[in-house]
């Protein structure tokens, strides 16, 4: 064997041992921890398969799949039941971890998801195929039920009919906003950074889409720009330079610990480092991985979304 050959081996060793254990870690649950497991032919809980992804999940017509969600939210009531019974804390009881195969479609993940936050997981440790190094971090906060928060829900929402060939969707061309409502968002200020993709015939097509008011404070809130991008480079830059600007509007100022926590609070609902996914139904995991795992380099929070392909 020569040297050469010898390092090569010696180095392809050294990632398989760091990807066993990075994948033993995952695995190893903590006290009040679920694992859920989701490949294209059957899923399990806690290592323990439940049944087949193709009749119990693809082909329910349900973002909240409903044998999952059965076995989900029995499972998570008898820890409940077994930590009231002792005397201790239910908090920990809002972790779940969740593995999915990158040959998965988008829209099984968002089921699959929808399940475990509709059984009152909150917070998610979420792998993708066989990276367990990336793992990424996914907390959904509680929804603003609140007249004028349903207004803004329903607003962001707007913007997935309209990714392609559009540069602006104006607050008057949102025709489902009924304009008694449209005061209510008039001086909304969140940036609602979004992104999502779309297949052409060489290729990929990327979307950004923002609240440009946002960086000019005192201006009244008209809508959503549209960018588009061809290639990995050119989004990047985009998304480093829109991260650049956000830094500079937001400099590190002096703060109370209850400023910071209010401050956090707004952050997680509509802070600038938030980015909404939003993808077609058919669209594979392996093919959304790499956005997971640039974005989560930068720090930034993620929601999921699904766009209406029709």
């Amino acid at each position: 064997m020569t040297r050469i050959s010898a390092y090569i081996l010696f180095f392809s060793l050294f990632l398989l041992a760091a990807c066993d254990s990075a994948k033993n870690e995952f695995d190893t649950l903590k006290e009040g921890e679920i694992l859920l497991d989701v490949n294209t032919e059957e899923y399990s809980l806690n290592g323990m398969v439940l049944g087949k992804t193709a009749t119990d999940i693809s082909v329910i017509d349900d973002v909240i799949d409903k044998p999952l969600y059965k076995e989900l939210c029995d499972t998570r009531g008898k820890f409940l039941e077994e930590a009231l019974g002792n005397g201790e804390s239910i908090d920990i009881f809002e972790l779940a971890k969740l593995h999915v195969d990158d040959n998965l479609s988008y829209v099984d993940f968002y089921k699959v998801l929808s399940s475990m936050y509709f059984c009152g997981y909150s917070d998610f440790n979420i792998a993708i195929g066989t990276n367990y190094k990336d793992v990424f971090q996914l907390s959904i906060p509680t929804t603003d039920y609140m007249w004028c928060g349903l207004v803004i829900q329903r607003m962001k929402g707007l913007r997935y009919k309209y990714l392609r060939n559009r540069q602006k969707l104006t607050l008057a061309e949102m025709s489902e906003i009924d304009v008694k409502d449209r005061e209510c968002v008039e001086d909304y200020e969140g940036l609602d950074l979004l992104l999502s993709f779309y297949p052409k015939y060489d290729g990929k097509t990327y979307v950004v889409s923002l609240n440009e008011a946002y960086f000019n404070k005192g201006s009244r809130f008209d809508g959503y720009n549209f960018y588009t991008f061809n290639n990995d480079a050119d989004l990047w830059k985009f998304i480093e330079d829109v991260r650049l600007r956000v830094d500079r509007l937001t400099e590190k100022k002096p703060e109370t610990k209850q400023d910071r926590v209010l401050r956090l609070l707004v952050d997680a609902v509509n802070g600038p480092n938030k980015v909404m996914l939003a993808f077609q139904k058919d669209v594979l995991m392996k093919d959304i991985a790499p956005i997971v795992k640039k974005l989560n380099t930068y720090g930034y929070r993620l929601a999921f979304s699904i766009v209406d392909s029709n």
